[in-house]
């Protein structure tokens, strides 16, 4: 069935052929650690390398705000099953995010797709024009 068909119908669900996008996932520490300041730092650590997805594009959107323009992209990756990033058992976007190609992908939100077939994650994706 074509994606356009399938968007007319509810979301379109991607094949395991279309995961060509290897992709970092980061984890967030439990607790961040904090300087003799008292404020937290934020760090970042791989969790895995070269797992593949699917990347569907959603939306984009370009802003003017504060005397300087900023971009953001929304889009839809779909993987197969980790234990490790199953919404069920880990805080997916508070403790994970995603790198592909030197870009972070912020997770907003984690779901699964049937039981223990796959995991659809919602990412957004901004940066600042110069």
């Amino acid at each position: 069935m074509p994606v356009s068909r399938q968007v007319l119908q509810g979301k379109p669900r991607l094949a395991s052929g279309q995961r060509d996008k290897s992709v970092t996932i980061q984890q967030r520490p439990a607790a961040d650690a904090s300087v003799t300041s008292g404020f937290p730092v934020e760090s970042w650590t791989t969790l895995a390398t070269g797992v593949f997805m699917a990347r569907l594009e959603l939306r984009a959107d370009e802003r003017f705000t504060v005397s300087q323009e900023s971009a953001a992209a929304e889009a839809s990756w779909h993987m197969g099953y980790r234990a490790d990033m199953d919404p069920e058992l880990v805080d997916v976007p508070k403790r994970r995010r995603l790198v592909y190609r030197g870009k972070v992908f912020d997770i907003v939100s984690a779901s699964m797709i049937g039981p223990r077939k796959g995991i659809e994650l919602m990412t957004l994706a901004g940066s600042a024009i110069a």
